[in-house]
């Protein structure tokens, strides 16, 4: 990300030019939303509190912490994205596979019948007066 970050297409100097498409796959990152990286945004430097000047060995430290620890521990669980899957390993590395082949470029998996399907089909369709 740092080496996106340093990119610019502004002349500095340097006889290197971006490729020409790049202006235009900027704007178009734009407009679906991606910010720049000088408008990512960052979490302001918080000023010392009460809390910061505690001993860390006291009673009231160690509370603290354990509060801490229970809220964290809290807003995981009730994240709804904490919530066990459905899913086997198996079908999960499936998954992973499917989305590889798509960033690769690939081919997904092929969607043939079964042969279970095949010959329900043909009990359905074989009938005696389509046959001539």
């Amino acid at each position: 990300m740092i080496a996106v970050g340093c990119t610019t297409t502004e002349p500095t100097g340097s006889a290197v030019q971006p490729p020409e498409w790049y202006e235009q796959r900027q704007a178009e990152l734009t407009e679906r939303g991606f910010p720049r990286i000088a408008d990512v945004p960052t979490v302001p430097q918080r000023a010392a509190d009460a809390e910061d000047r505690i001993d860390p060995d006291s009673k009231r430290a160690k509370d603290l912490a354990v509060r801490r620890r229970t809220a964290l521990w809290q807003a995981i669980i009730k994240d709804p994205r904490s919530a066990p899957t459905y899913l086997t390993p198996q079908e999960i590395a499936a998954w992973g596979d499917e989305q590889l082949s798509r960033l690769e470029g690939r081919p997904g998996p092929a969607d043939f019948l079964t042969d279970q399907e095949v010959a329900s089909l043909r009990a359905r369709f074989d009938r005696r007066r389509a046959r001539r």
